[in-house]
């Protein structure tokens, strides 16, 4: 039985068809949908210039500036999700890893599956150092859909 669905959503096109079938999803199986956006570590600030940036104050802003693009990107994807039917829509924005932090927050609200787009904005890096769904899809303790 499928009670709660986390989508992880960046705000790509990938992005948005998770949402569409994460709503779907939920809607079919009468299931709680929450909405996560990830705030990565590394898109902030480059650690070569952390102390410089921890004295300047740019952690801070840079950190509320994506904190607010993600708030804007999980109420967007909310809107969608309640216009699709869905009844029960949580959203998150949190800090860190990608993929640590959306396998902690299914982890830490009993998600059943976890829905997110197969590449986000971070193709290239996921090129290099492994995509975040791919690591999502072998460590979250639950069912994990990537969406083309």
């Amino acid at each position: 039985m499928v009670s709660n669905v986390l989508v992880a959503v960046d705000g790509s096109d990938h992005s948005d068809r998770a949402v569409a079938f994460a709503a779907e999803f939920a809607v079919k199986y009468g299931a709680s949908l929450t909405i996560l956006n990830v705030v990565s570590y590394a898109s902030t600030v480059p650690l070569s210039l952390g102390a410089y940036a921890e004295l300047e104050g740019l952690y801070t802003e840079s950190r509320s500036i994506l904190e607010s693009a993600g708030r804007e990107i999980v109420e967007q994807a909310a809107e969608e999700a309640r216009a699709a039917g869905v009844t029960n829509v949580t959203t998150l924005v949190e800090l860190g890893s990608p993929a640590k932090t959306i396998c902690d927050t299914a982890e830490k609200i009993s998600a059943d599956v976890v829905v997110m787009g197969r590449r986000g904005l971070g193709d290239l890096s996921g090129f290099f150092l492994g995509s975040v769904s791919h690591r999502v899809a072998h460590t979250a303790d639950c069912t994990v859909i990537t969406v083309k």
